[in-house]
């Protein structure tokens, strides 16, 4: 996956770019912030599409906060899923590569994604990610931010729920000056 320039990147829509403006800010101190650095009320209309997984292991990313456009996104709650459980075959693999690159690097994560349904419905969304600090001060947490989902059909999310997802682009976020 290739590199881009936090300040160059082109963000698609203008709440992908507040919210990783808002990431940005927090412990100006550290290149990765505490998780307990947020401030929801700073944030509160992203809420719905924000996302924090805790990276357990290679097989296990769980969910650790799902907001209500992804809940209702994917037809059902995921707090205390594992992440990984969308993502078929190889792809599994990818995403678990690119998520240790980005709380190792560290780094953050631009990506525009396809949810398909069980159905066979497919949607494309966007998501913005980054590494967060546990209260121990291990990285191993990510915040994502999703949003433009396009429905593009007529799936009733709760009778058609989410099954699979695929990332159509992505690339790695730069975080250092």
């Amino acid at each position: 996956m290739v590199y881009q320039k936090f300040d160059e990147i082109d963000w698609v829509t203008p709440d992908t770019k507040e919210f990783a403006y808002y990431w940005r800010s927090l412990d100006r101190d550290r290149v990765v912030p505490r998780h307990s650095s947020i401030d929801p009320t700073r944030i509160s209309p992203l809420l719905p599409g924000i996302a924090i997984y805790e990276v357990r292991s290679r097989d296990e990313i769980v969910y650790r906060l799902a907001g209500t456009a992804l809940v209702d996104h994917f037809g059902m709650e995921v707090t205390g899923k594992n992440f990984l459980d969308f993502w078929e075959g190889e792809r599994r693999e990818v995403v678990v590569d690119a998520i240790f690159d980005c709380i190792s690097k560290p780094c953050g994560m631009f990506t525009k994604l396809q949810g398909i349904s069980q159905k066979g419905r497919v949607e494309t969304s966007v998501a913005v990610g980054f590494p967060l600090l546990d209260e121990d001060e291990n990285c191993n947490r990510m915040v994502f931010y999703s949003t433009g989902f396009d429905r593009g059909s007529s799936r009733i999310p709760k009778e058609d729920k989410i099954k699979s997802l695929r990332a159509d682009q992505s690339f790695f976020i730069y975080l250092y000056a």
